[in-house]
């Protein structure tokens, strides 16, 4: 990893030049980082959650100089096939559409984001909590595939970021039980916080969930993720495995028991508004998400303790 100065961009008709004022890591790019990410070209730039405030702005834009904003990195065009059977997380173009570089002092937003997927910031919510916005918007979009029930028994399996904000967000649809499962002490005493049931992977119940949640992205887990719901129940395999990978399930389970098997990409308008009203919630505090600030320079070092489970999240503020 490297920091390189370049030429600040101009916006264009319809877009917008954020100075950035806050971006959160993400393990997207932890894994980028590691092992290359299909969807993320190798090298480039890296950071995709942000927040800030626009310094520029092309012509026809929404946005004022000066107004502080929120926003995801991608948008659906509305208008091919997935977008209009909808599917718009599934939209053709919507990942050759995305924007990266959020870690940096400035960032361009395409016209199709800023018409569709940004948004100002209220006073009273943090530029590092509306910098959660994008992956909190992943989470609605999964949540808003199921047909939740307040007495539902809700499992997620991996206390990270994305497990702890499947907690809040669950607990903002009226599920009363939710239980999250994992390894990291600390962790789980923050799904704590946020209002979860907490145990030991080695102490998971067999058959006894509604809906298991998978967050680890490791086909161990995706294959036992069948063993723990209930007959009838969903299985939403949410964590992405490394590109490649396979894993094998119990069919007689899967038939006979009728298990429903979901795996959730990305997200679309609906999930990213569904998303923003949890941030706005005053009820829902995602601050203990935040481990720390650090510096652009440390970008590697930040990774490295990604990498070693010493945080959930960091925040560069360049």
């Amino acid at each position: 990893m490297a920091v390189q100065s370049i030429p600040v961009p101009e916006p264009g008709p319809g877009e917008l030049l954020i100075k950035v004022r806050a971006a959160t890591t993400c393990g997207t790019d932890l894994k980028a980082f590691l092992r290359g990410h299909p969807v993320i070209p190798m090298p480039g730039p890296l950071g995709h959650e942000y927040s800030g405030v626009v310094v520029a702005i092309g012509d026809g834009s929404p946005f004022s100089i000066g107004e502080a904003i929120m926003g995801v990195h991608s948008a659906p065009c509305q208008s091919c096939f997935w977008c209009l059977h909808g599917q718009e997380n599934l939209c053709e173009s919507i990942m050759s559409t995305k924007v990266l570089g959020a870690y940096a002092e400035y960032l361009l937003i395409p016209e199709r984001i800023t018409r569709l997927n940004v948004f100002p910031k209220p006073e009273n919510l943090s530029f590092e909590i509306a910098s959660l916005l994008e992956p909190l918007s992943c989470v609605a979009q999964a949540i808003t595939l199921l047909s939740l029930h307040p007495d539902d028994r809700v499992l997620i399996i991996g206390p990270g970021a994305i497990g702890l904000m499947f907690v809040a967000g669950f607990r903002a649809s009226g599920v009363q039980w939710v239980t999250l499962a994992g390894r990291n002490d600390l962790r789980l005493a923050v799904g704590a916080g946020l209002g979860a049931k907490t145990c030991k992977v080695t102490e998971i119940l067999a058959n006894d969930y509604d809906v298991v949640v998978e967050c680890t992205g490791q086909v161990e887990i995706w294959e036992k993720s069948v063993d723990y719901v209930r007959k009838g129940g969903t299985v939403v395999l949410f964590g992405g495995c490394a590109s490649g990978t396979r894993a094998s399930f119990d069919t007689k389970r899967l038939h006979y028991d009728q298990i429903t098997l979901i795996s959730p990409f990305h997200f679309g308008t609906a999930a990213v508004r569904l998303a923003r009203e949890w941030l706005l919630d005053p009820t829902i505090d995602l601050s203990p998400l935040i481990t720390g600030e650090r510096k652009l320079e440390e970008a590697e070092d930040v990774f490295r303790d990604l990498q070693a489970g010493k945080a959930l999240k960091y925040v560069f503020k360049p």
